[in-house]
């Protein structure tokens, strides 16, 4: 599909409502027409993949909590969908995504 997400008509959502309207076939992309990367409220727990991406989806985890004035948080997610677009490689190699992934891109502008 091209990596985007799919549903057909008479698919169920994750809390059991139908897709009622559409063609019987496969439409492609998210209302506006365009796919999102991790859906919020998708599926994250039991069998975590997520039905419109096809992804397995891990949900957030938390290595290290610091309290303090500035609290100091260390938390992760995984997405097999990351590591077939053309996404940024993160610090904990492909699909791995960290709040303190930041990059910096330079461009020559001459």
């Amino acid at each position: 599909m091209s990596g985007k997400p799919a549903a057909r008509q008479g698919d169920m959502t994750q809390y059991g409502g139908s897709i009622v309207q559409g063609s019987a076939g496969v439409r492609i992309g998210a209302p506006t027409g365009v796919a999102c990367s991790v859906c919020p409220g998708g599926v994250t727990s039991g069998h975590p993949v997520n039905p419109l991406l096809g992804a397995k989806v891990l949900p957030g985890e938390t290595d290290i909590a610091l309290p303090g004035p500035l609290p100091f948080i260390l938390s992760r997610t995984y997405s097999s969908y990351r590591t077939k677009t053309p996404a940024p490689v993160g610090s904990l190699g492909p699909g791995w995504k960290m709040p303190a992934d930041i990059r910096l891109q330079l461009r020559d502008n001459t």
